[in-house]
């Protein structure tokens, strides 16, 4: 793989200084923090892409068969886009893929034989089976070099990030409402 220009490299303080005037509200501890975390992301969703891709999967279709697992024995569509975090046309789509790869099978839900819902199947459980071991290895892998008091610190400042995410989609979409 090609190494791309890390969000480091990026000339964002020197782009900051020289338009002062515009941007000059704008801390540049804060645009240094905010580069640093989505370097750090970007790498983390690169070397669990590569462990998704090693089991023929993307974090989506991971993502579903996890939701599945979890709430068995199935889930309706609208179910799995929720926790998956996709559209319903979206889901639509990954729950084709992952049924010509046999993982998933459709189920009756309740008494109404009309309505659909999603189940692993026996091959769906033996992924997972292989799967989980691999990425929750690399997952821990990831905090190993944190003590526990500066994983429950990374939670909480992640959270707070979290939030300012969730605050900024607001304020766009009111901007939006204005528009």
């Amino acid at each position: 793989m090609v190494p791309d220009l890390t969000l480091r490299d990026t000339p964002a303080l020197e782009v900051l200084s020289r338009r002062r005037e515009a941007l000059g509200h704008i801390d540049p501890e804060a645009l240094v923090a905010a580069q640093d975390f989505l370097r750090v992301a970007k790498r983390m969703l690169g070397a669990f892409g590569e462990a998704f891709s090693a089991h023929g999967l993307s974090p989506s279709r991971y993502a579903a068969l996890i939701a599945l697992d979890v709430q068995r024995p199935s889930m309706a569509p609208s179910e799995i886009a929720d926790r998956v975090g996709v559209t319903r046309a979206t889901v639509t789509g990954l729950i084709d893929g992952l049924m010509r790869d046999g993982l998933v099978t459709y189920a009756a839900e309740g008494t109404d034989r009309r309505r659909k819902s999603i189940a692993l199947t026996r091959k769906g459980e033996a992924l997972i089976d292989v799967v989980v071991p691999d990425i929750f290895k690399r997952m821990a892998e990831l905090t190993a070099p944190l003590s526990p008091d500066e994983r429950r610190l990374a939670v909480r400042i992640l959270g707070k990030v979290e939030d300012g995410l969730a605050s900024a989609r607001l304020a766009e979409t009111k901007e939006e409402t204005r528009s």
